[in-house]
């Protein structure tokens, strides 16, 4: 057997080259097509892309069989070239499933690398079989297993190369994928021509020698790459076409996408509803917030009240019709919670028509609970819970309103605490709030429901009363007046306060608001003028008075740097013998313009302007340095008494200031007597500590007004006093009054029995001494003896006694 002759010619060859690398790159391309494609777009994508490549691959081969020349016909077997088609199509469909899929491990290149290698080595020696000729082809073993190896190392780059493109950015991945696909062409041509080099065409013996045109094979073979390329390019063009509607389709997707992230992700609830809101589709966030899985209409309007859901059906109406609206409701869920939300409506358009509503959900109730705290902090007192200022002048605005229609008469109640200001001056504001927190209960338990308890600021409140007649105004002003002066318990403390009510009408004192105020208020000082724990109606000349208290308490604040107060005494006397005893010292103002003014006409102011204190310290430091002249004068020895106010003495350095003010007159301290208010003990345990510490000084103590204060009989236990004085009210007319004899004897008797020594004051009679020495009062004071004398007038008396004596 003689081997024949081979020849190839270049030009099919560049074309089978060409039409390698054209297969490879619609390969590349397509690979990465089907990783997106979905369903039946997947399915297409693989037939097309197995066909064209097949086809692609196929061509390559048949042109570089073209591309040989034989000294010899040569002839091929339809069916054998039909197989070989399906092979090389089936290698590429199992070439483009494997790089589909969404991971590319070891083992899957490794055998889709075998399988689609075979393949296309089957594919090749399928068509070498195909050939029918004169001849028969023996092939070298070795160079037969290389080319087989080429092929499946070829399968191996493909599949690479094609997973890792697949997801390259089309523009810029473009050059990669040609450069590529050229790559990929060269191997599989080179596996062809490996192949073809390790075949022997051998010839039979006595054959003919035919010789082949070379210009028709060529033909042939042009025509045929013209076709296969033209089948890549309608490929190629079907893959930019796809590219346009799969960037729209992706866009499409992506817009899906996002719309499923907005609606499960959504911090808001998000319900779709049909068009008769009998479906419903909720999102996470709905589910989470109404604790429901699904809830139609209907259902989400039961849980509402009546006009809420009201508001939900026209609502959903309107949004049906197109129109978008935004509200609250109020929800109460399965579990009981209530919720407060705010709704959106909006309705869904598909090709123009309206195929259901979005119902947006917002959960609000911590905003909602926000708003109704800072409502309730503007017009409430943070401390007390009471109505503030602002609530009330709003309600009695709209109180006078209403009275207007109907002629009723309005009340207005102003009160404040008397001596509140000490309270905090001596133990902080600490015990103040808490005192202000208790006072507030008992004003709400004496009004009830029959008005409105305020508190304006600091310790002053306001009560409305409407549909009320003025009897049962007084008397829940009396009630007040009780109850507030009971003892405070307060941190191991025991605190005694009063209060002052002013009362104004309307429409008798006032036709608005502010008139109404400014009247209750005018009638609220003059109950403190009258003595504090009482109340007062207001009368037309009290804004006078008002006003005169005003002027007062502007020139106070001069009088004392102006030198303008002095000092009066008036004499103390045994009952018994009429012996001068002691000398209360009693302030004067001596106005330039007014005249000589009594305390009754400032001393209250004094007190709650705070001007008391220093006003207080100038009298104890005038009365001591007096007593010690009168004493270095040579005039008998004698106890000086000073009224002290409930300021002064709960101060903290209240006994220091005594001491250093006997310390510099140069008095003994047993010649002073400091006379103490009932209204001093607002806090039992402080006064009880300042009264020891006096009497460990050796200064003189005396309850004054004994009887018109608290009364309380556990202080005169266990105070360290030393005289008790029966105040003027109970001696005056006490002739005439048996009541009046009855306490009076009473406070006498008590006071021996506590082994305190007793001092009436007011004595203006010879009827009220004898009454007074008849029950064994020991000293006396009043007009019966003397008026409050000056001190030049005092040492004349003095004299006078001396030398009576």
């Amino acid at each position: 057997m003689n081997s024949l002759d081979q020849s190839y010619s270049m030009t099919l060859v560049f074309l089978s080259y060409f039409i390698s690398a054209m297969a490879s790159y619609t390969a590349l391309d397509l690979g990465a097509r089907l990783h997106f494609a979905k369903g039946r777009g997947r399915v297409f994508w693989l037939c097309a892309g197995a066909v064209s490549m097949g086809l692609g691959i196929w061509a390559m081969h048949f042109v570089a069989m073209l591309a040989l020349h034989l000294p010899i016909a040569v002839q091929y077997d339809n069916l054998i070239v039909f197989f070989s088609i399906v092979l090389a199509v089936l290698s590429s469909a199992l070439t483009l499933w494997i790089v589909s899929e969404q991971s590319m491990s070891k083992t899957r290149v490794v055998t889709g690398s075998v399988v689609i290698g075979s393949g296309i080595a089957g594919m090749h020696y399928t068509g070498m079989a195909a050939m029918m000729m004169n001849a028969i082809i023996l092939y070298d073993w070795l160079w037969f297993t290389i080319s087989i190896f080429v092929a499946i190392l070829v399968s191996m780059v493909a599949l690479m190369l094609t997973f890792q493109l697949r997801s390259v950015d089309p523009v810029k991945g473009l050059w990669r994928k040609i450069i590529a696909g050229l790559l990929m062409g060269a191997a599989i041509t080179g596996m062809h021509y490996t192949g073809m080099y390790a075949t022997t065409f051998v010839a039979h013996e006595h054959m003919t020698i035919a010789v082949i045109s070379h210009d028709d094979s060529g033909l042939i073979a042009t025509m045929i790459g013209i076709v296969i390329v033209m089948i890549l390019v309608v490929t190629l063009a079907s893959v930019y076409v796809d590219k346009q509607f799969a960037g729209k389709s992706l866009r499409v997707l992506e817009s899906d996408q996002r719309y499923k992230s907005l609606f499960e992700h959504n911090y808001d609830g998000v319900i779709f509803y049909s068009i008769d809101g009998s479906q419903s589709v909720m999102n996470p966030a709905a589910m989470r917030l109404t604790k429901e899985r699904s809830l139609p209409l209907e259902k989400l309007m039961k849980m509402c009240a009546s006009k809420d859901a009201e508001l939900i059906s026209t609502n959903f109406t309107n949004a049906v019709q197109g129109e978008a609206h935004n509200y609250e409701i109020t929800l109460t869920t399965s579990e009981g919670r209530q919720l407060h939300l705010n709704m959106t409506h909006t309705p869904v358009f598909v090709d123009q028509q309206i195929t259901g509503v979005f119902m947006i959900v917002r959960d609000i109730t911590n905003k909602k609970e926000y708003e109704t705290k800072i409502n309730y902090l503007a017009f409430h007192d943070s401390l007390t819970g009471l109505p503030n200022r602002r609530f009330v002048e709003q309600q009695l605005d709209q109180v006078i309103m209403e009275a207007q229609k109907t002629d009723q008469q309005v009340y207005v109640l102003f009160l404040d605490l008397d001596h509140f200001k000490l309270v905090n001056d001596s133990l902080g504001h600490d015990f103040g709030d808490l005192l202000l927190q208790e006072a507030s209960l008992r004003l709400q338990d004496c009004v009830c429901k029959k008005g409105t308890v305020s508190r304006l600021g600091g310790d002053e409140f306001m009560v409305i009363l409407t549909d009320v007649m003025e009897k049962e105004v007084s008397s829940i002003a009396n009630e007040i007046n009780q109850r507030i002066e009971q003892a405070f318990f307060i941190h191991g403390h025991e605190l005694y306060i009063t209060t002052s009510i002013g009362i104004s009408r309307y429409p008798e004192d006032g036709q608005d608001r502010s008139v109404l105020m400014r009247n209750a208020d005018a009638a609220m000082y003059a109950a403190k003028d009258k003595g504090k724990n009482s109340f007062h109606l207001y009368v037309p000349n009290l804004e006078q008075a008002v006003n005169d208290k005003m002027n007062i308490q502007n020139e106070l604040n001069r009088a004392l740097a102006r030198r303008e107060f002095l000092l009066h005494y008036q004499p103390q006397v045994c009952a018994k013998s009429g012996a001068i005893v002691g000398v209360e010292a009693l302030i004067r103002w001596n106005h330039p313009e007014r005249g000589l003014l009594l305390p009754d006409q400032f001393i209250s102011v004094a007190e709650e302007t705070g001007l008391i204190v220093p006003i207080g310290e100038w009298v104890l430091r005038t009365a001591c340095k007096q007593n010690k002249q009168w004493q270095e004068q040579g005039l008998m020895s004698l106890r000086v008494a000073v009224n002290l106010s409930a300021r002064q003495f709960l101060k903290q350095d209240f006994t220091q200031m005594v001491a250093e003010i006997l310390h510099q007159t140069g008095l003994a301290p047993e010649y002073l007597e400091l006379e103490i208010t009932e209204s001093s003990m607002i806090d039992v345990q402080r006064a009880t500590q300042a009264l020891k510490e006096l009497k460990q000084l050796g200064v003189h103590v005396a309850i004054d007004d004994f009887g018109t204060g608290y009364s309380s009989l556990y202080y005169l236990k266990e105070f360290p006093l030393n005289r008790l004085k029966i105040d003027r009210s109970f001696v005056r007319d006490m002739i005439g009054h048996p009541s009046n004899q009855a306490i009076v004897s009473t406070i006498i008797s008590m006071a021996h029995h506590l082994q305190l020594r007793v001092i009436a004051e007011g004595v203006e009679t010879k009827e009220e001494l004898a009454f007074l020495q008849e029950h064994l009062c020991e000293e006396v004071q009043g007009y019966l003896f003397s008026r409050p004398l000056p001190s030049e007038d005092v040492a004349f008396y003095l004299q006078a006694q001396k030398g009576a004596s």
